[in-house]
């Protein structure tokens, strides 16, 4: 048998170094004793004080006992830092393979303890091993020696052992707790893009992984998916963060994937979305049903508790909440494979609709358009397709986008109190009126439960049958359903708004930034704007024409406000014949 490295350097005395520690590939004999040893974080703070649980403990005695006991081919199987109620622990599972392929005569644990604190799965494991495998179980310090039959006093022990993994485990939840309700951060592994300061503790950045960070927020800028940043990243050949924190040291958890490089959506969506790149402290984002359940389950985001600027930030607010916005909307892919700039930003003016990009493999990009969903779906009431095409399209938005910046730069502060006062009063008009479809709704509610009820009397006194009863009263209760998750968007929308307040140096930062745009971008686009409604075609004066309205980020519609020698952005119209 093929030697690997002494226990030397463990402190582990002769005569017991000769026993190898179990490694994937080593060389074993056919017939061999597992010398089990494990120990888990609570154990560990406790052995500070008793080293009784310890490995190098744990070794020493299993190791006396196999030389006393001349045990065939003895090796020993450890799994450091894995608690007891867990059963998939590698050097566990790897022993127990071994057995199930007949190679183990011996299974020797300090005590059972050792085995597992899961009084069932230990008895399962253990009747396993000893009546079906045929296998020697053997717990030195219970007693417990299979050979010459069983300890009764075994059941109780395990029970015992159960409780004192729950009673730990209530102990560590309340420790914890505490440190998140008072500002510490307590995830085990740190987010993508940070590490731990080996001397304060503290979170800081690393620039390699940061920088990876940043792209993938900027990558969405540009109107990437989830998807397409992946691939960017696979053909890049970024390792993903579990690879990177493994070969640079850091804590991880998980099997190492077979491509170090193969990211996958879900990874970019977690990045995407962890407050913690804004220099947050987010705790209580995750919990477990029991104690005995390793699965981790997500919080509702009202559960959290966050504490802000604990730690340097990689990503600026702005960016980090206008991405937010993005990944509120759902994208669908085209044949063509051509990615719009406006994804997610076009919504038609009359029925409020998203509008889609209609594009596809025999059309050029001049012939790409958008079209009102709610017209071409029929489930909302809407006249007119709003078709525009997305280059004519561009050019509105565009010319707008010149107007606002040139006014923004040469008019700073003319234009800034005007924002102030327009911005009061857009606020005060879009809470009035959401009151108003708030009051129709809830009203229309009100009715539909009179007009229910008549037709229930109706059908009682025989005045309707029970077919047309059933049959109207699923139209009203529908309809009713539906008003009812109406009053509620409307409801989180009004509470919304009136929380809102104008921020007119955020939006003025922004667009002093892009004072001399000459063409569009995504990134662009994301920055400045947060919605672009579609009036439908005007031929009324014989020449086609269409408007286009923004409503920008912080800052809302402000189509209405004019600067000489400016005219107002709501007045730029399309004319087709020139445009297209």
């Amino acid at each position: 048998m093929k030697q690997p490295n002494s226990n030397t350097s463990s402190g582990i005395a002769a005569p017991y170094q000769h026993i190898p520690d179990y490694k994937a590939g080593l060389d074993l004999p056919d017939a061999i004793s597992v010398l089990y040893t494990r120990l888990s974080n609570e154990d560990k703070r406790k052995a500070k004080e008793d080293d009784s649980d310890s490995i190098q403990n744990q070794k020493k005695i299993l190791a006396k006992f196999a030389l006393d006991n001349h045990l065939v081919g003895p090796i020993f199987f450890t799994d450091d830092d894995y608690t007891g109620t867990n059963f998939d622990r590698p050097d566990f599972q790897a022993a127990m393979e071994l057995a199930e392929a007949g190679r183990v005569r011996n299974f020797i644990v300090k005590d059972m303890s050792r085995f597992g604190r899961d009084h069932i799965r230990v008895g399962l494991y253990k009747e396993m091993l000893t009546d079906e495998l045929n296998v020697r179980f053997v717990a030195i310090n219970d007693d417990e020696d299979s050979k010459y039959g069983e300890n009764e006093m075994t059941p109780f022990r395990n029970i015992v052992n159960e409780w004192y993994a729950r009673d730990t485990s209530k102990k560590i939840k309340a420790v914890f707790r505490a440190k998140g309700m008072a500002g510490e951060n307590i995830c085990s592994v740190l987010p993508y893009g940070y590490r731990k300061n080996s001397e304060t503790g503290k979170w800081e950045i690393d620039e390699v992984a940061a920088q990876v960070v940043r792209q993938i927020f900027q990558y969405c800028l540009e109107g990437l998916g989830p998807t397409h940043i992946a691939n960017k990243l696979q053909a890049a050949r970024v390792e993903m963060p579990i690879v990177y924190a493994h070969n640079t040291g850091q804590r991880t958890y998980g099997r190492l994937p077979d491509n170090p490089y193969g990211w996958e959506d879900s990874t970019i969506v977690r990045i995407l979305a962890r407050r913690e790149y804004l220099g947050h402290t987010v705790n209580f984002k995750t919990y477990r049903k029991t104690y005995k359940s390793k699965k981790k389950l997500d919080n509702d985001p009202s559960e959290y508790v966050i504490f802000e600027n604990t730690h340097p930030a990689i990503i600026e607010e702005d960016v980090f909440e206008r991405v937010q916005q993005i990944r509120t909307g759902k994208r669908r892919n085209n044949r063509s494979g051509r990615v719009s700039i406006f994804s997610g930003l076009v919504f038609c003016a009359d029925c409020g609709s998203k509008m889609y990009l209609s594009s596809g493999e025999s059309l050029s990009s001049n012939q790409d358009n958008y079209t009102c969903s709610g017209f071409r779906t029929k489930k909302r009431k809407c006249d007119s397709s709003h078709f525009i095409r997305q280059v004519v399209l561009g050019k509105l938005v565009l010319k707008q986008i010149q107007a606002i910046t040139a006014i923004a730069s040469e008019h700073k502060e003319a234009f800034a109190n005007m924002l102030q006062r327009d911005s009061a009063e857009n606020l005060r008009k879009e809470i009035s009126a959401g009151n108003k479809r708030l009051l129709l709704s809830q009203n229309r509610i009100r009715e539909l439960d009179i007009i229910i009820q008549r037709l229930y009397e109706d059908n009682v006194s025989g005045k309707i049958t029970d077919e047309r009863f059933i049959k109207l009263s699923q139209g009203y209760e529908q309809e009713q359903k539906d008003l009812q998750s109406q009053v509620g968007v409307l409801q989180k929308q009004l509470t919304i708004q009136q929380e809102e307040r104008l921020n007119v140096d955020r939006f003025l930062a922004q667009v002093c930034k892009h004072s001399n745009v000459t063409e569009l971008s995504a990134t662009l686009l994301n920055k400045l704007v947060k919605r672009i409604e579609v009036h439908a075609r005007d031929k009324s004066n014989g020449e086609k024409q269409q408007r286009v309205h923004i409503h920008y980020n912080y800052v809302g519609d402000i189509s209405k406000l004019v600067l000489e020698p400016y005219p107002p952005p709501d007045v730029i119209q399309n004319k087709i014949a020139e445009m297209e």
